[in-house]
């Protein structure tokens, strides 16, 4: 059995803002840092050991996941970094206000009530209005993440290594789990450093547990 902890990034200054991030960044707060380090020291108390560790190549990605092992078991890892662990690409939209974005993707939706507080579940059915309305032909719709949740997957599912470490990004570890569940799980949204456990078994990935802050 191989065991993936999926962790959403520390907490960022877009995140404070509430601006869209997406493939964009911006650098951790000194909360993010701080629970970043947190969760390494979690980590380590609770004996948990990474054979491997993947990271998202974005910038607060990469800065959690070292924050992260050099307050664990394996401060010598050094993360792989891998664009199939990227967030949503939301094109246009990168840098504004949250609300206004999803504001404007519920209306080419049909969903009036959608806004940047809304279910994660919702934001990833309305990805393809979002797809629509960008003019970069840099946005992502489900089908486009789950590609690339596909090719990580794989990755995992064919390494040596049994107890992995996955930094990624919020909508994507949401498009994940619904992935997963085959969308019978209702996600509402990922905390920052919080984990995801899925563990890889007879051949099948199965979830653990989701968006745990501690008893990881």
């Amino acid at each position: 059995m191989k065991t993936i902890y999926f962790v959403r990034h520390g907490r960022t200054l877009f995140n404070h803002l509430w601006k869209v991030q997406g493939i964009s960044d911006t650098p951790l707060t000194d909360i993010g840092e701080q629970k970043a380090a947190d969760l390494g020291a979690l980590f380590k108390s609770q004996n948990i050991s990474f054979d491997a560790a993947y990271t998202s190549d974005l910038g607060r990605t990469r800065r959690t996941s070292r924050l992260v092992l050099d307050h664990s078991l394996n401060q010598d890892l050094t993360p792989i970094e891998t664009k199939n662990l990227r967030e949503v690409s939301f094109g246009k939209f990168e840098g504004d206000p949250n609300d206004l974005m999803w504001e404007a993707v519920g209306k080419e939706k049909g969903d009036p009530e959608l806004r940047g507080d809304s279910p994660d579940e919702l934001k990833i059915n309305a990805l393809d209005a979002l797809k629509r309305l960008d003019t970069t032909e840099l946005a992502e719709n489900y089908e486009d993440v789950k590609t690339r949740i596909r090719a990580i997957l794989s990755t995992f599912a064919h390494c040596e290594e049994e107890t992995i470490l996955a930094v990624s990004h919020g909508l994507y570890i949401a498009c994940l789990i619904y992935m997963l569940s085959e969308e019978k799980i209702h996600v509402s949204t990922i905390e920052n450093t919080s984990v995801t456990k899925v563990v890889f078994e007879n051949g099948m990935f199965k979830i653990a547990y989701i968006g745990r802050t501690e008893n990881i």
